[in-house]
């Protein structure tokens, strides 16, 4: 089935320690980041157009970052939710661990999808990560999830106070709902449009400081 990213995929491996990559000559590649129960293995499965990712009630399920590779051409790299505090903090500090060497890599992502939640204000938490992939030199979209879930009379005010916090030119902010479709064809078009036009331009920026393990 065809999705809006694209028509094949398959998981290509499951990383269990920083580092970690595919075999092979290396493809672009997006990251996919956010919050815990964010709403990131229901919006994954939604724009792949299959069930690849375990969703779950409870926060903190993923517990590695899964390679997904479409149409052979690039990779969508699922990580584990960051902000849940009941996660053991072994594990925190592991999982903060392998994405903070992902994205300050010699090979970084050549794009981040950072998911926020459409029925929140923003979190400290995102605001930390949208610096932190600023500050590390990686182009973002962010999409805020479960814009189904947001009254229609409180859109145009939430969608503002999102936009304030984390819109500008170079990254984009879309309002998607994994459950009704809205806005996923433009998101996976937005996505594979950035990802082809992205041009990867001298030596990755220093590393700044690791990127949030809980809400403040």
């Amino acid at each position: 089935m065809n999705s809006p990213l694209g028509r094949t995929v398959r998981l290509e491996l499951p990383a269990h320690s920083a580092g970690e990559r595919p075999h092979g000559l290396p493809l672009p590649s997006v990251v996919v980041l956010g919050r815990s129960n964010v709403g990131k293995s229901s919006l994954l499965n939604a724009v792949l157009a299959t069930k690849v990712a375990r969703v779950s009630q409870t926060p903190g399920r993923t517990q590695a970052l899964h390679w997904y590779r479409v149409d052979d051409a690039f990779h969508v790299i699922d990580c584990p939710g960051y902000g849940y505090a009941k996660t053991a903090r072994e594990s925190r500090e592991r999982f903060a661990g392998q994405i903070e060497e992902l994205l300050t890599g010699e090979r970084g992502p050549d794009l981040a999808l950072l998911l926020v939640d459409g029925r929140l204000g923003p979190q400290d938490s995102d605001r930390s990560m949208a610096l932190f992939l600023r500050t590390a030199g990686i182009p973002t979209v962010v999409a805020a999830t479960k814009w189904d879930a947001v009254k229609s009379s409180q859109r145009v005010r939430q969608l503002r106070a999102l936009a304030a916090e984390f819109e500008d030119p170079e990254r984009p902010l879309l309002p998607v709902s994994s459950e009704t479709g809205e806005n996923l064809p433009t998101l996976g078009r937005l996505l594979k449009d950035r990802l082809i036009g992205r041009t990867r331009m001298g030596a990755a920026p220093a590393a700044p400081q690791g990127p949030p393990e809980k809400e403040s």
